[in-house]
């Protein structure tokens, strides 16, 4: 399914990063365009722009846009503001932070002379309240297209990035930033919840989180509670203060310490018990195949106390110091710390329950996991990023991306760092969320194989700048730039019976800097076909054949494509380094 209307035009796109060396442009004139329903690959070696077009594409990057247009479904992604425009804008930023310190001078200067002072500070207010105001309107166009960026991020354009746990916010749930993308774009199901029956819910969330927590560990909650009854009668019957004698007490502290002593003795010196004993295998020492025992003391009730003791020491003494606390505390002081306690913990319990997801919400986004085939969703959705695996994570940003259904997907490198089934599914997923969605994919990777699999066109960037592009038959199967021979060339290919083993080819030399000034084609220091021509005149793009468009002013040279790989394996252009 391919059809020609464009989706995303993309053209003449120059941007630079700021530097302490000075300006670094990072694309130069890029012009590339996806198609409705079509996957679109870019491909290239690390530090090309593909990640940067893509980011300046959905308004996220960090450069600056010096030229260029970017027309999605018939709107204009970049906002330029006039140079003039900023240099009025950066002055009376400058006059806006003079006035605030200013107010703040006048407002402490009313301490001291209080007539003059407030005069001073009425001045002020009124300069800043200009600068303000004056600064919101000269920006009010810059502001508009930011909002209209956010409004359509998330909604119709979508990003896939390439490591999704930095992508995804380790505080929180699968369905919360699910339902996060939804909410934001007005997409979120009508809830199933009364408002009176959720503010009910909500006031005694207190409760059910106590009962809850008795329920589930009951064992853990048990001394915890005769512990604050026992305290409680201790101040009610007035016996605190002999208790803490009691607690404090020079010969209760000593037994503290022979009880450590006791057990730092047992940790340390072998004990071995005559009356039962046994061995068990506890280590496994994988290079010899061989169990190192273990002795494990079986010594009945005393060996369950000395076991119990062992493992709850630490628990046993901050206890007893608590408790010695509790009861030093007025009674009065006490009831005031713990209501002062109950009243800051309470209200953010109940906000949390009353502002948890609808139960309409967390089907929606169960059905949403399952249209991208994550296993059991209805526990997935209460995991948090951690708890997933690489493939599971990849699984759920795609879930995020596609919530809202949007006309064009941008995957950057979605299967890195992913084994080769999970890699097979992530793809085959993308390629059929397009033929049941229609969406549109510009796919971001330096896989080859990848674009081979899954894309109907192919866009080759170097250093930049798109030297290539065309159909998947053009572009891999009769590529015409030598930058895309080159990259087909270094592909490891499987040796045949009886052929001999040879060098994986390569592309000689480096990418170049980007600080690096070129007149002439940016790839000819590594190019076999390079001549004077290519190093003082830039190559601009040709049609070699219908829709198939190179970068290079010798693409009579590249027909054959066989001959054209043996000239980067030649032994002279080897020796070289390069090309020219």
């Amino acid at each position: 399914m391919r059809v020609l209307s464009k989706l995303l035009d993309i053209q003449g796109l120059r941007v630079h990063f700021d530097t302490l060396d000075g300006p670094v442009e990072a694309l130069h004139s890029v012009s590339l365009s996806v198609n409705q329903g079509e996957i679109m690959g870019v491909v290239g070696e690390s530090g090309c722009g593909k990640s940067v077009t893509s980011l300046v594409t959905i308004g996220l990057a960090t450069c600056d846009i010096d030229e260029g247009s970017i027309i999605f479904d018939g709107e204009e992604l970049i906002h330029k503001t006039p140079e003039n425009t900023e240099k009025t804008l950066s002055i009376l930023k400058y006059f806006s932070s003079f006035f605030t310190i200013g107010l703040l001078l006048c407002l402490f200067w009313t301490f001291f002379a209080p007539i003059q002072g407030l005069q001073a500070s009425v001045i002020m207010l009124i300069a800043f309240t200009i600068s303000f105001v004056s600064r919101r309107i000269i920006d009010a166009p810059r502001s508009r297209h930011e909002r209209f960026m956010r409004s359509i991020r998330g909604n119709k354009i979508s990003m896939i990035f390439q490591e999704p746990m930095t992508a995804l916010n380790p505080l929180y749930t699968v369905e919360k930033q699910v339902s996060e993308v939804l909410k934001q774009h007005g997409r979120l199901d009508n809830t199933e919840t009364n408002q009176f029956l959720k503010i009910a819910k909500a006031i005694i969330s207190p409760i059910e989180l106590l009962v809850n927590y008795l329920r589930n560990d009951w064992n853990g909650a048990l001394p915890i509670i005769i512990a604050t009854l026992v305290i409680l009668g201790i101040h009610q019957t007035n016996n605190a203060d002999e208790t803490i004698g009691l607690l404090a007490s020079k010969y209760f502290l000593f037994g503290f310490v022979v009880l450590f002593v006791w057990l730092i003795g047992a940790s340390v010196i072998p004990y071995r018990n005559k009356q039962a004993m046994d061995i068990v295998p506890s280590s496994l020492d994988n290079s010899v195949g061989t169990a190192e025992p273990t002795l494990v003391l079986s010594t009945g009730s005393m060996g369950v106390l000395e076991n119990f003791v062992r493992e709850k020491y630490s628990l046993l003494f901050v206890s007893w110091i608590v408790i010695i606390v509790l009861l030093w505390i007025p009674f009065g002081v006490l009831m005031t710390i713990i209501l002062s306690i109950a009243i800051l913990a309470i209200p953010p319990i109940q906000l949390s329950s009353y502002f948890s997801l609808d139960s309409a919400h967390s089907r929606q986004v169960v059905n949403i996991l399952k249209e991208v085939r994550i296993p059991n969703p209805e526990a997935v959705v209460k995991m948090y990023p951690h708890e997933l695996s690489g493939g599971m994570r990849q699984r759920v940003m795609i879930a995020m991306m596609m919530a809202c259904e949007p006309k064009l997907l941008i995957a950057d490198e979605p299967t890195t760092a992913l084994d080769v089934t999970i890699q097979a599914q992530i793809l085959n997923l993308m390629k059929d969320l397009r033929d049941r969605e229609g969406t549109a994919i510009m796919m971001i990777t330096h896989d080859l194989g990848v674009i081979a699999e899954t894309c109907d066109a192919v866009t080759v960037m170097y250093a930049g700048s798109v030297v290539e592009t065309g159909s998947l038959e053009q572009v891999l199967g009769s590529p015409r730039m030598p930058y895309t021979i080159g990259l087909l060339h270094s592909i490891p290919r499987i040796k045949e019976a009886g052929e001999e083993r040879v060098d994986l080819p390569i592309i000689p030399g480096q990418v170049p800097d980007p600080n690096e000034k070129f007149d002439g084609c940016r790839f000819h220091p590594r190019c076999p076909f390079a001549d004077d021509l290519c190093r003082t005149k830039p190559p601009q793009m040709q049609e070699v054949s219908a829709g198939h468009f190179a970068a290079c002013h010798h693409t009579d040279l590249t027909v054959d494509l066989q001959n054209a790989q043996s000239e980067f394996s030649s032994e002279e252009f080897l020796k070289s380094g390069g090309g020219f």
